[in-house]
């Protein structure tokens, strides 16, 4: 893995630190994602952390890595109960989802991405379950789709066949260009 810097990109009115990040925002646009790019820093952990993204209709935030390299687990973790539970529309989301590149797109089906919240079921213990948006539309949040192990590549989805996916949202993810001066779908 060698030390690229992100190159800045401009998409929909924001200037994102990636071009990552703007292909994430353009998935969330085409998939009809409310979303909030860098709404607000908050101490996480004894250190301000400044997530990428806030999904206001399920309360989910936001991180987005290009390897798993550039991910400090620590802070994730301590985000995902240390971030602030703000309002929100529908159901609750994961409380923190890391998103990584959009390498493939599922023919079919939907790609399930680490979301990690505290264990309802015992309190003072986190959960690392996969989640999907092919489910978005219905239940304005991300979709429960497995449990994944946090010993396995945070930034590499699993593939759920099952779920009816979002393909379309990935694809123009994935193909947006802003190479150029060109701003990403179009």
């Amino acid at each position: 893995m060698t030390n690229v810097k992100p190159i800045e990109t401009r998409y929909s009115g924001h200037r994102f630190r990636s071009r990552l990040e703007a292909r994430w925002a353009v998935f969330f646009d085409t998939a009809n994602i409310l979303w909030h790019y860098e709404h607000e820093g908050y101490p996480v952990g004894g250190r301000p952390y400044l997530p990428d993204f806030y999904l206001p209709e399920c309360g989910t935030w936001i991180e987005v890595k290009g390897h798993d390299s550039m991910l400090d687990v620590t802070l994730m973790e301590a985000a995902a109960t240390q971030l602030p539970l703000l309002s929100y529309k529908g159901e609750p989301g994961p409380r923190l989802m890391i998103l990584g590149p959009i390498d493939r797109v599922p023919s079919e089906g939907d790609l399930g991405w680490i979301g990690i919240a505290e264990d309802w079921s015992r309190p003072g213990t986190l959960r690392h379950d996969r989640f999907g948006f092919g489910s978005f539309d219905k239940n304005r949040r991300p979709w429960y789709l497995d449990n994944g192990q946090v010993d396995e590549r945070w930034t590499v989805p699993t593939v759920d066949t099952w779920e009816r996916g979002v393909p379309g949202a990935y694809l123009a993810a994935k193909s947006a260009r802003f190479e150029h001066g060109e701003s990403g779908p179009g």
